[in-house]
């Protein structure tokens, strides 16, 4: 598990390997910083072969990163969330919140589930709801949910990202009016299968949403990894900037 850092979001390099040793298939993690510490939630296999999450921690992007600790819970694509409250918490792509104890490294209780998916159209070609991907930013007084759906496989529409808020953690969710805020609607489009959005913030306040797609005519290629501004707008919304998707070369890679 590779650690990469960045000044600009589009160069990077990497800095640190945060396992040591095997600890099976590992699935889409994140990497948090919290009260001065840095943590990586990931779910993989533990020794018997079962799905499970574990957690790693460090106090700089450089290492050295901890033993990773069993949190003995199954799922995907764990989130880590901080309520208005302080707490601190795991969400999992079941819409399941779980609380973490202060130190992040142990569940605490019983999960509640926060979100149910977004219904979408019966006409729409997908390969499933398959929610999963859920990630979480504070922006003013709300909370902005993001939710792939869809499938991540399938036919080039069917992956999405989906876009609700709340001023509870806890919810109730408000399902964006204009939902799903990034999808791709024709086979024809450069990029397919757009999903799985993460949305970080700059120094100097500015909003972007990191995603991947299967590139038109390159799926051999895999995955790649793309980025795209959002501004909020006048109905206090979350909205993707008016431009094409372009791929940015990085600065190493020119020639």
């Amino acid at each position: 598990m590779v650690v990469y850092k960045s000044d600009d979001l589009v160069n990077w390099v990497p800095c640190s390997t945060a396992l040591t040793t095997f600890t099976g298939d590992i699935w889409a993690p994140d990497i948090v910083f919290h009260n001065k510490r840095f943590y990586i939630y990931f779910p993989t296999l533990n020794g018997k072969g079962k799905k499970t999450n574990m957690v790693t921690w460090a106090d700089t992007p450089e290492g050295p990163w901890s033993t990773p600790v069993d949190l003995k819970i199954g799922g995907i694509d764990p989130e880590h969330v901080v309520g208005e409250d302080g707490k601190r918490y795991l969400l999992l792509s079941s819409g399941a919140l779980y609380p973490l104890s202060d130190d992040g490294c142990s569940i605490t209780g019983e999960p509640v589930r926060i979100y149910k998916e977004w219904e979408i159209p019966e006409e729409w070609d997908i390969e499933g709801v398959s929610m999963e991907g859920l990630n979480v930013k504070k922006v003013g007084e709300y909370y902005y949910l993001f939710v792939a759906e869809g499938g991540t496989a399938g036919p080039p529409t069917s992956h999405m990202v989906v876009q609700a808020r709340s001023k509870n953690i806890m919810g109730p969710w408000e399902n964006a009016p204009f939902n799903p805020l990034l999808r791709t609607e024709s086979r024809n489009e450069k990029w397919w299968s757009k999903g799985h959005g993460s949305i970080v913030d700059t120094e100097d306040g500015r909003l972007f949403m990191i995603f991947h797609a299967y590139e038109n005519g390159f799926q051999t290629l895999g995955r790649q990894t793309l980025l795209r501004e959002l501004v909020q707008k006048e109905d206090g919304w979350l909205h993707l900037k008016e431009g094409v998707i372009s791929l940015p070369v990085p600065d190493h890679l020119i020639c």
